[in-house]
């Protein structure tokens, strides 16, 4: 009785060890896509909150108009810039999960 109940133990501890090499495989949408996303939306953030910055310190007096409207088109410049680099990065993303779901739906059609 003593052996039967360590051999089905050991064969329990066998299926749970090896149940994920017999599982399907699974898609997962890894890159850095996710990294590029974040840093591009910081330094968005940044670049708006630089704008609203010129914009408070011109209703302040802090700054001249003058230098509002030499500063204004860089920053804008920069937010354009960076506007453009997370629609891209959104398509990107976009587009990987729109394959992940296609393979997702095509291995769950095969089994």
């Amino acid at each position: 009785m003593d052996i039967a109940l360590v051999v089905l133990v050991v064969l329990v501890a066998a299926a749970i060890t090896f149940s994920p090499l017999l599982r399907r495989r699974r898609v997962w949408f890894v890159g850095d896509f996710e990294s590029d996303y974040t840093l591009v939306v910081r330094q968005r953030e940044e670049a708006l909150r630089a704008l609203k910055d010129l914009e408070e310190d011109l209703l302040s007096r802090k700054l001249t108009q003058a230098d509002y409207d030499r500063l204004r088109p860089m920053h804008l410049d920069r937010a354009k810039e960076l506007t453009l680099k997370l629609d891209a990065i959104n398509a990107k993303m976009e587009e990987a999960r729109r394959r992940v779901e296609q393979q997702l739906a095509a291995s769950r059609k095969q089994g």
